[in-house]
């Protein structure tokens, strides 16, 4: 499988000139096309989060509110796409994509037909709502979403990728996904936090299938010792450039409040990360 299609999700902060840098070395170094897709919601579509906790005139003016906001966040989101262009060389750019409506619409429509999702790694104030904007991408697409760190300028050099191994849905998905950068390794960690008796067969079952794909990973069960399984994957993960794993598979209410694994990892590591739900 090869990287054909890019979709680099915008959201109109300060954030996007420097996702769309890295995202556009990820399409160089793989010949794909970057295209950027922004979400705005209308007043239409707005309400659907508001309930009945406003009156019609108070509802009223917080959409419009929201509206006059989506339209400043669509400006730069578009402001920052174009300044990637300028500055850009080569024919790996693709289009802006503007969808106004749900997310659950753009993402049917538009991150679905890709083969990898790009969205900045939470960071700051904006962290929470964030994370709940990449659980969402990473559930209605159902493509693997690579989250970048804000703090590195390159993308592309993923050397030194390790593998959260557990056997589920998930992490079958994102290994799945990640092929065309585990096939550009030199370093590829497949590692199992918490196991039992049984984890070596199974390391040793995704290790040859990987190897059928030409693509050779070492094997690591690693005890928990009192640590969460998150915090052992982080302390084993080291300096890894890419951490590939499932996401998001504990239960919502869970997730609303931060606790689950997946957000600790995604707190926890100043790497790079490619999920899969």
């Amino acid at each position: 499988m090869k990287l054909r299609r890019i979709v680099i999700m915008l959201d109109g902060s300060d954030a996007d000139s420097l996702l769309l840098r890295q995202g556009l070395q990820l399409c160089k170094a793989y010949g794909a096309r970057l295209d950027a897709l922004f979400v705005r919601r209308n007043l239409t579509s707005g309400g659907d989060f508001l309930g009945d906790s406003f009156s019609t005139y108070g509802m009223e003016a917080v959409l419009q509110v929201l509206a006059e906001a989506a339209a400043e966040a669509s400006i730069r989101a578009r402001a920052a796409f174009d300044g990637a262009i300028d500055a850009a060389t080569g024919s790996n750019i693709g289009k802006f994509i503007e969808h106004i409506g749900l997310p659950e619409e753009a993402l049917a429509e538009e991150a679905r037909l890709c083969d990898l999702i790009v969205m900045a790694k939470p960071k700051g104030r904006a962290a929470a709502h964030q994370l709940q904007s990449i659980s969402m991408v990473a559930g209605l697409s159902g493509r693997p979403v690579l989250l970048l760190p804000p703090e590195q300028e390159a993308a592309a050099d993923f050397r030194r990728v390790v593998i959260g191994w557990d056997g589920s849905l998930e992490a079958m998905r994102a290994i799945v996904g990640a092929m065309p950068l585990l096939e550009a390794a030199d370093s590829i960690s497949i590692l199992r936090a918490g196991g039992d008796a049984g984890d070596a067969d199974r390391l040793a079952a995704i290790a040859r299938y990987l190897d059928l794909h030409g693509v050779t990973a070492s094997t690591h069960s690693i005890g928990l010792e009192g640590r969460s399984v998150a915090k052992a994957l982080i302390e084993a993960a080291g300096e890894a450039d890419l951490l590939v794993m499932g996401g998001f598979g504990a239960p919502l209410l869970v997730r609303a409040i931060g606790r689950d694994e997946t957000t600790a990892l995604i707190e926890g590591t100043s790497f790079a990360l490619l999920l899969a739900h």
